[in-house]
């Protein structure tokens, strides 16, 4: 009989450390599904900004397109510099990025207030007619010089 009562104890403690363990294990697992939780908010909280400073970084990247339309208009040139190109180029990249982020904080707004790349464009006539000269004159070298 005392090693019934010994057994059903060595038993008994088994079964506590086993139901102990479980518990130990499933909570651990709650516990990292959680922080990973967590941590895609906090990251997601890192990659949105603020709307109105969206906005404000908008105006700032369309600020040199503005006053390239007017040097342009003075000069009134046949082709833009690589440089202008450039900013062309890096502003319509910024502008598609922000607009994007906007559109993901759900804070579009929608014209006249946010507008697509495009509609900037329209606004930059100038910009837009030698832009798209040069963009058509690099796909026609990479075409020549793909031949």
């Amino acid at each position: 009989m005392d090693i019934f009562v010994t057994v059903m104890m060595v038993a008994m403690l088994l079964l506590v450390v086993i139901v102990a363990a479980a518990l130990f294990v499933q909570q651990s697992g709650n516990l990292r599904e959680l922080r990973d939780k967590l941590q895609t908010v906090q990251d997601e909280a890192k990659i949105r900004k603020n709307p109105d400073a969206l906005r404000r970084e908008r105006v700032a990247v369309l600020d040199p397109l503005l006053l390239l339309e007017t040097r342009l208009s003075e000069r009134d040139p046949l082709l833009l510099s690589e440089e202008e190109l450039a900013l062309v180029i890096e502003s319509r990249e910024r502008i598609m990025f922000i607009s994007q982020q906007l559109k993901a904080v759900d804070d579009w707004i929608g014209a006249p207030y946010d507008l697509e790349w495009f509609e900037y464009l329209e606004r930059l006539p100038r910009i837009k007619t030698l832009y798209l000269s040069a963009d058509l004159g690099q796909d026609s070298a990479v075409a020549t010089s793909g031949s």
